[in-house]
């Protein structure tokens, strides 16, 4: 019984190199062939099944490039330096913007640059309540109040 298996085996194998090697020399190209032509190798596998096959494999596959052996990897954006450049200077031209956009945004809401302290000429916000004395609703003494001069309006 386990002869018979092995016979089997041995026969199903053959068939498969027999089938691989047919279907291989089959869509090869027509020059890349070595030794004899594509067609012969078709008859050799053919006419003598195992043998011609085992021919084939040793003597008659083409031969392959290393670069066909061996394909290259497919590089990912983040392995490309132009990509990974870009990337970076997008990312500044971004907090630039956002810098920017937060300095008009404080120069709107305090008339001063971001940083610039009020100088003892420059008045505080007058609409600002803490401002006020919070006792009367009347200017801090020492601060002009409205329409005193040296009060500034709030559209000045």
């Amino acid at each position: 019984m386990g002869r018979a298996i092995m016979i089997i085996g041995a026969g199903a194998l053959a068939v498969g190199v027999v089938i691989y090697a047919l279907i291989e020399c089959a869509q090869s190209e027509k020059y890349s062939v070595r030794s004899i032509p594509k067609g012969a190798w078709l008859l050799v596998i053919v006419l003598l099944p195992v043998i011609g096959a085992l021919l084939w494999l040793f003597f008659g596959r083409p031969v392959k490039d290393d670069a066909a052996r061996a394909p290259e990897r497919g590089r990912g954006p983040d392995d490309d330096p132009q990509f990974l450049r870009n990337l970076e200077e997008r990312r500044r031209q971004q907090e630039r913007e956002r810098r920017l956009q937060e300095w008009e945004n404080e120069l709107k809401r305090t008339g001063r640059a971001p940083g610039e302290r009020p100088g003892s000429t420059d008045p505080l916000d007058p609409s600002d309540p803490r401002n006020e004395d919070p006792g009367t609703g009347d200017p801090r003494p020492g601060e002009p109040g409205p329409g005193e001069p040296g009060s500034r309006s709030p559209g000045q």
